[in-house]
């Protein structure tokens, strides 16, 4: 069917090739990004390294490192078809080069009923406001939203997704909807770790370390997570409205499924979690210059059989976000309010997933050229986690982190 699906797009494409140039290899189609970054602060062990804190920092040292570099190739075949590639590095993920993203668009020509494009790939659902960078980036600072960082941790799906887009007078309102595989994992990380704040993303092979587990599930689920694996060889879904009036307002909305089979599990104890959620998105220029961007998420994600009529894992989750951007020329400064919570609804004496949190982070970029920038991030963030007493922490933790990052990028 997918082979089908390829070809079908290729033949309504084939008349945009004789009216547009293929584009390889340019400067148009090659993009990397790179931060050289220096940190410290009063913060818990992070959870790249297996603890609970909410940062993507390791500890509270004091430190200069690269967290992630990213190379982005689109080449063009001309209007109707483009590809997309990036490869990372990430020192503190496992393997710590990866493929992140890699899909092909195809744009078929403008017909009465609008503009549809079809892509297939390995790519992330369009939930995110922030990230409109070179490579998947948050272009103004180091960190994104708890709803986003989790979105680039465990919701890469590899699947088909169809858009279109329809003017209605001065209104636009765009329709997305996908299919998709390869995200049955989505969850774990939400539910034994919970929120947490930073700029790393997953890749096709990525595992990530889990905080010590619960008595009840350390032999039921893995020491890691791997965020893009297939288990039960179900298709989830995912739909999206974009409304864009004749304002400067654009409002959005996802709903997202991955429709997992919560009892499936592979030999490395990887289970098939049963995630879903609808987040709400808006983005408002109030004057020129000014941004204000708006996320609400509310969902839920379960694993496991019954055990005295409950599920092992049942978790509602919610989060929110608002940030504010202003742009001064060759500086941007940027501030956003974090709320965070999730829900644990069964065996908590168990095995407890309740969380409630807060952050405020405030950063400033400032562009050299071109090609370089400096950032500078300051982030409070407080938390308490019932799931830390099973590493023998303090429930309550109050971390506060300070980053500034030379920003190289072509």
């Amino acid at each position: 069917m997918r082979r089908s699906l390829v070809l079908a797009m290729l033949m309504l494409a084939a008349p945009a090739f004789a009216h547009a140039q293929a584009d390889l290899v340019s400067r148009e189609t090659l993009h990397g990004i790179a931060d050289v970054r220096a940190a410290t602060g009063d913060v818990a062990q992070g959870w790249v390294d297996g603890g609970s804190g909410k940062t993507g920092l390791a500890d509270d040292r004091a430190r200069i490192d690269v967290p992630r570099a990213a190379i982005t190739w689109t080449p063009s075949l001309g209007f109707a078809v483009r590809g997309h590639v990036t490869v990372q590095y990430e020192p503190k993920a496992s393997p710590k080069l990866d493929v992140n993203e890699v899909f092909v668009d195809f744009r078929a020509p403008p017909t009465g009923l609008g503009r549809a494009s079809v892509k297939l790939g390995v790519f992330y659902p369009p939930v995110s406001l922030e990230h409109t960078g070179t490579a998947w980036t948050t272009p103004d600072m180091l960190s994104a939203s708890a709803i986003n960082s989790w979105i680039g941790e465990e919701v890469l799906v590899r699947g088909v997704e169809v858009t279109l887009r329809h003017d209605f007078g001065a209104h636009e309102v765009t329709a997305q909807g996908a299919a998709f595989g390869w995200n049955d994992t989505s969850g774990t990380l939400l539910s034994f770790r919970g929120w947490a704040l930073h700029g790393l993303t997953t890749g096709l092979h990525t595992e990530w370390e889990l905080p010590p587990l619960s008595p009840f599930m350390q032999f039921k689920q893995g020491e890691e997570t791997y965020p893009a694996r297939e288990l039960d060889h179900r298709a989830g879904y995912y739909a999206r409205l974009e409304w864009r009036p004749p304002a400067p307002v654009v409002l959005s909305a996802i709903y997202y499924d991955n429709a997992g089979n919560r009892v499936a599990v592979d030999h490395q104890l990887q289970w098939a979690w049963e995630t879903r959620f609808f987040d709400a998105g808006l983005r408002w220029e109030p004057a020129a210059g000014t941004v204000v961007l708006a996320q609400v998420m509310n969902g839920e994600t379960l694993m496991g059989y019954r055990q005295n009529g409950q599920i092992w894992i049942d978790v509602g989750y919610r989060a929110a976000y608002v940030l504010a951007r202003r742009d001064l020329g060759a500086d941007v400064l940027s501030g956003r309010l974090d709320w965070f919570q999730t829900r644990d609804r069964t065996l908590r004496d168990l095995d407890d997933n309740t969380e409630n949190g807060w952050a405020a982070t405030a950063a400033w970029r400032h562009r050299l050229n071109g090609n370089l920038a400096v950032i500078v991030e300051a982030q409070h963030i407080r938390s308490s986690r019932a799931y830390r007493a099973y590493a023998g922490e303090a429930r309550l933790q109050n971390e506060t982190a300070l980053q500034t990052a030379l920003r190289v990028s072509f």
